[in-house]
């Protein structure tokens, strides 16, 4: 079989989240300031097609959507090939960790706000450098369009926009739990395109795509304030996402690397059997080769006694 199994990327993703949580905060921070920067390419993209089709947006809406949505993954291609930090994977693999006692809550809630924070400053940076002051917003239709977007995007309230966002990371998620189950490049291109591409052209809510689409009409004025796109949109849009995001790694703790409950193995026909160590991976080069379990040593067991 060419891919990971499900079982390998879950305990492949248990130790990323580790290794995540003891990666130095200042390589945290600068990973996502790139992976927020990189994130924009797709998203200006999507406004560009978006704003600049003219009578056909109107005419064939559902063609152009799809047509932009199409597109839109590069950037989250370019930032997962590389091995950027973004929040939103990071909303899946460290709980991930955490349930496995890999870290602590501290140390997930830390990550978490470094690599927000990091993506934020990198979309900013994209939305004042590469959008507004390289003049390539220079037609009335893309202009307007920007405000629409960014005005629509802070009024659907919040119910509807948590909801929105749970369905882009599931979705997300999904598309980089694919791409790290399989084992080559052109394979992880194909498996992280089209759950991308699905969730643009459903009109789900990705924080961090949002934080290039909302100060975008707002730089092109579109009345927005800063306070009402944090209370509207990015709250909610990020409280969706974390849910999201455990909705798909919890789950799969549970189905290939459940932790130690205790309670749960004495419930009425639960079978008590010895439980099977975790599969270990390496990373090298970008892949994740498991290791046999029985090669590796465990030295906290003493000589003369086994492991319960």
């Amino acid at each position: 079989m060419d891919a990971l199994s499900p079982a390998e990327v879950t305990a492949g993703f248990v130790n990323t989240g580790a290794k995540k949580a003891a990666q130095p905060y200042y390589v945290s921070f600068f990973k996502a300031w790139m992976a927020g920067w990189m994130l924009c390419f797709g998203a200006m993209l999507v406004q560009l097609i978006q704003g600049g089709s003219g009578t056909l947006r109107t005419d064939y809406p559902a063609l152009i959507s799809l047509l932009a949505a199409f597109f839109f993954p590069v950037g989250l291609l370019m930032l997962v090939m590389t091995g950027q930090e973004l929040v939103t994977a990071h909303l899946m693999f460290m709980p991930m960790a955490l349930l496995k006692r890999r870290i602590k809550a501290w140390e997930l809630l830390v990550n978490w706000i470094v690599v927000f924070f990091g993506n934020l400053a990198g979309a900013l940076c994209y939305v004042a450098f590469m959008g507004h002051y390289s003049h390539l917003y220079n037609t009335d239709a893309l202009i307007k369009y920007s405000q629409t977007v960014s005005i629509s995007k802070t009024g659907e309230g919040w119910g509807p926009c948590v909801l929105r966002g749970i369905g882009c990371n599931f979705l997300v998620c999904t598309a980089v739990w694919l791409g790290a189950g399989s084992r080559e490049n052109s394979s992880k291109i194909m498996a992280i395109h089209f759950p991308a591409m699905l969730f643009v052209f459903l009109g789900f809510e990705h924080v961090v795509v949002n934080m290039y689409y909302i100060p975008m009409g707002m730089l092109n004025g579109s009345g927005v304030k800063v306070s009402h796109y944090i209370a509207q949109s990015m709250i909610p849009s990020l409280i969706g996402n974390i849910i999201g995001g455990c909705l798909l790694g919890i789950p799969m703790v549970l189905f290939y690397e459940s932790p130690e409950l205790p309670l749960f193995d004495r419930l009425p026909g639960r079978k008590r059997s010895a439980r099977r160590p975790s599969v270990i991976v390496e990373r090298s080069s970008g892949q994740v080769t498991p290791i046999d379990n029985q090669s590796v040593i465990d030295h906290s067991v003493k000589p003369g006694k086994e492991r319960s």
